[in-house]
């Protein structure tokens, strides 16, 4: 709330100078008084500072899909979609029936399975006789798999060595402290591979048990302390569970295996014993295996004669024909059911009705509705100049000006043009995919919208700022008006108004020379000659004697019919009659 009070700071400045000049409109008299100012008041603040290219454009949708269907013999069998509907990646949007497409699909199974079948019993008649080579085949792929389960076994060993016993001690340099202390507890499985230890600091912080814990060793990280929550000590499967007693300064050890369990040399005995187990059954299978592929090898230069029989190749070319109709029945289902390949809304639904059947020409299709993504991306033109400027990853403010609240989107440029638009003067369409989540957003964007944009050339986001307006320029040099130290009801009064009403030379103000940062449409980088806090006059207006200028400029009274206009996040008086001007930046 305050973020969005302090973004239209103009807007509530601007009812704030109006409420006063009606005040004095109502309230004037002809009694002569002393002048009156009315100062706006800025204060030095650090902030985002962004300077660049200013355009305007139009919000898209990243993508659209049309559910174009060509004519249909199939009736609408379900749909599970409106339109307004939110869809995500893969869902269903609607199907045709689809029950003469599954007994087509049942029958290719049966001509496979025959065809499989045949080509099998054809090739055991013709093939090769030799069932020693079948057996060594089959020997070998027993070995392998023997191989393979010894790996697989002797990993899972390692890791139930490592876990085995595993629990959280005081670290050594916190043992006195901690020796009457609930240890935190310690659950999962560590499925790492490597020996080590997971050293556990916990520290006061902002988190909101009131501390954070960081780990090193193993694994490096920081995580806030939520009481009695089993929290991730690294990514290794490991938890680790505070307890409420928890304290700044706390320090435990997790190690690796724990090496100081009273069972870890008993442990590590079994261990190295079923280790040597494994490595035997390794070396017996590798002789094993050579022995046997040797052996194959053998074989199949005695039996080096190929032959291919007709009778065999036909059979495989009728398996290939079999299950080349079994996968377009399945293409055919798929067809039926007509899927969703990104998120986004559903739009433009009409007549689409369980039981209809989509009528139409054989070379025409049929719309059922729009797709719209979730994804918005915003297009804009440049001209040759600018266009050389930028390139694709740079970032872009955008801000939604037809809307009323005017909200801000920050995107990335995602493609440039090569070619220029139009015949005049040559211009280069840009997009730029806005970091926008529909689901979560409060506003909803939609095609069409209009856009004001910023590609960012310079960027500070912890500058120490001043509104532009605040800054004059004296022979070319920048300097800004500092208030001194103001009175309790001034500071009340320029915290609620942002306008301080004083009478002329009341309050004492001196010019600063600043050296100047980035130049941004609404704020200004100070790099020297303010600090954060100073209080700076942004612009002024002065009441005459006779009359009240604030009811002059905006009623349009006898001190000249002023004015004010609103271009760009400024306020512009101007007055005819009067020297004092005012130029009020009330910068978003």
């Amino acid at each position: 709330m305050m973020a969005r009070i302090k973004e239209y700071r103009w807007f509530i400045v601007a009812v704030a100078v109006f409420a006063v000049g009606a005040y004095y409109l109502q309230n004037q008299n002809t009694t002569p008084q002393a002048d009156t100012m009315f100062l706006v008041v800025n204060t030095v603040e650090k902030g985002e500072v962004s300077s660049g290219i200013q355009t305007t454009g139009d919000i898209v949708a990243a993508e659209k899909l049309n559910i174009d269907v060509y004519k249909q013999t199939s009736r609408i069998d379900a749909v599970k979609v409106q339109n307004g509907s939110h869809i995500k990646a893969g869902d269903v949007l609607l199907s045709f029936e689809k029950s003469d497409a599954l007994v087509s699909m049942q029958a290719s199974k049966t001509v496979v399975a025959e065809a499989a079948l045949s080509l099998e019993n054809t090739t055991r008649s013709v093939g090769d006789p030799n069932t020693e080579i079948r057996s060594l085949e089959n020997k070998i792929t027993g070995l392998n798999k023997t191989l393979a389960d010894t790996e697989t076994e002797k990993a899972e060993a390692w890791e139930t060595f490592l876990n085995n016993g595993l629990a959280i001690k005081a670290h050594k340099d916190k043992a006195s402290s901690l020796l009457s202390r609930q240890e935190p507890v310690l659950s999962g499985k560590y499925l790492g591979r490597e020996e080590g230890s997971y050293t556990i600091e916990v520290y006061a912080s902002a988190a909101d048990s009131g501390f954070s814990f960081r780990v090193s060793g193993l694994e490096e990280g920081v995580d806030n302390v939520i009481f009695g929550k089993a929290l991730n000590l690294g990514k290794q499967g490991l938890k680790i569970t505070f307890p409420n007693d928890t304290k700044s300064g706390d320090k435990w050890l997790v190690s690796i295996p724990d090496r100081e369990a009273a069972t870890f040399a008993k442990l590590a005995e079994n261990y190295e014993r079923t280790l040597a187990n494994f490595e035997k059954t390794k070396e017996d299978t590798l002789v094993n295996l050579e022995n046997s592929e040797q052996q194959l090898r053998d074989l199949y230069v005695k039996n080096s004669v190929a032959y291919k029989d007709l009778s065999v190749e036909k059979a495989q070319a009728s398996l290939a024909e079999a299950e080349q109709r079994l996968a377009k029945n399945y293409e055919v289902i798929k067809e039926r059911d007509i899927v969703a390949p990104f998120s986004g809304t559903m739009e433009g639904m009409k007549n689409v009705v369980v039981g209809a059947t989509p009528t139409g020409g054989s070379d025409s299709t049929i719309n059922l509705g729009t797709l719209i993504s979730d994804e918005f991306l915003t297009k804009f033109s440049l001209s040759a100049t600018d266009v050389a400027k930028v390139k694709v990853g740079d970032k872009v403010k955008v801000t939604i000006t037809s809307l009323v609240e005017q909200p801000n989107f920050i995107a990335v440029i995602t493609q440039i043009s090569s070619l220029p638009t139009g015949s005049g003067v040559a211009k280069y369409e840009i997009q730029a995919l806005l970091d926008y989540d529909r689901q979560t957003s409060e506003i909803i964007l939609r095609e069409g919208m209009l856009a004001d944009i910023e590609v960012v050339q310079q960027e500070k986001t912890d500058a120490l700022r001043v509104p532009v307006a605040a800054v004059k320029y004296e022979q070319g040099r920048p300097k800004v008006t500092v208030m001194d130290q103001l009175t309790t009801e001034q500071m009340a009064e320029v915290a609620r108004l942002g306008i301080l009403r004083t009478t002329k030379n009341a309050v004492a103000t001196y010019d600063v020379e600043v050296k100047l940062g980035v130049v941004g449409q609404y704020f200004v980088e100070v790099v020297e000659g303010l600090k954060e806090g100073d209080l700076v006059v942004g612009s002024q207006l002065a009441e005459s004697t006779t009359g009240s200028a604030v009811s002059n400029a905006m009623f349009g009274g006898p001190a000249g019919g002023g004015n004010f206009n609103r271009t760009g996040g400024q306020i512009n008086r101007t007055n005819s009659n009067t020297t004092t001007g005012a130029n009020a930046n009330f910068s978003r």
